[in-house]
């Protein structure tokens, strides 16, 4: 089927929503990855990600910003991410959200590229989203997410990964704090999008709607944590920490 000019600029777009984080060791070798994006609330800007990937226990997680042929892959560490939990009516008991943040500096601007063994090409800014592109999911609309998965050691330091899009998600139904979509295909496996959680489910109007949390084989369905639970938490932090 022939995609729309829309579509296509679309899926080209998704391809520098995702931000990708790092996990790095004493030495800066690499751990784990996640993804998380980018977003300015009043006037400050933020990484958001999801905390069963950026564990509370751990450490020294990195934005990869960009690559240099010689001085290798430029990193930035941010201040210390905080995390979320909710409080529920009537038994005072906190739930935990699948959500943490850290607010960055203000010039921060990671660059996507794809890169081969032979060549860079497509050397793009990152995006970066507005508290006003927050958004709730319609039935009627058409969803999408990308990250960078499938990561191989080469060598102690060295870490290769696949950049993949995944369109086509519909949205299905909430409970609680998250959004639940259909997947346009079979679920391929959750080996298939390690790298992604954290990553922002975005629609057709550039919105974005959740951070990629789960997935469920058998019902071929992706959790996102809702982002409305994201601005609640990034209006806080600006109240109590001013500028």
């Amino acid at each position: 089927m022939q995609l729309s000019r829309r579509a296509q600029d679309w899926l080209q777009w998704m391809l520098i929503t995702s931000i990708p984080l790092r996990h790095l060791d004493e030495d800066g070798g690499p751990l784990g990855i996640a993804s998380g994006c980018l977003v300015v609330c009043r006037g400050r800007k933020f990484v958001l990600s999801v905390c069963h990937a950026v564990k509370p226990d751990s450490k020294a997680w990195a934005i990869e910003l960009d690559h240099d042929s010689r001085k290798g892959t430029e990193m930035y560490w941010p201040k210390s991410f905080l995390y979320m939990a909710e409080m529920q009516k009537g038994s005072g008991v906190l739930e935990h959200v699948d959500f943490c943040f850290a607010e960055v500096a203000a010039d921060l601007q990671p660059f996507y590229a794809n890169r081969t063994p032979f060549s860079v090409s497509d050397v793009r800014p990152r995006h970066i989203f507005q508290a006003e592109d927050f958004a709730e999911p319609t039935t009627s609309g058409v969803f999408a997410f990308s990250g960078q998965v499938k990561p191989e050691m080469h060598g102690p330091e060295a870490m290769f990964t696949e950049m993949h899009v995944y369109p086509g998600l519909r949205y299905v139904r909430t409970e609680g704090p998250n959004h639940f979509f259909q997947l346009s295909v079979d679920h391929p496996g959750h080996e298939s999008f390690r790298g992604c959680s954290g990553a922002p489910i975005v629609d057709m109007d550039r919105h974005i709607v959740a951070l990629v949390s789960s997935g469920d084989i058998e019902a071929g369905t992706i959790t996102g944590v809702a982002i409305s639970r994201g601005i609640t938490a990034l209006n806080w932090y600006c109240n109590v920490h001013s500028a």
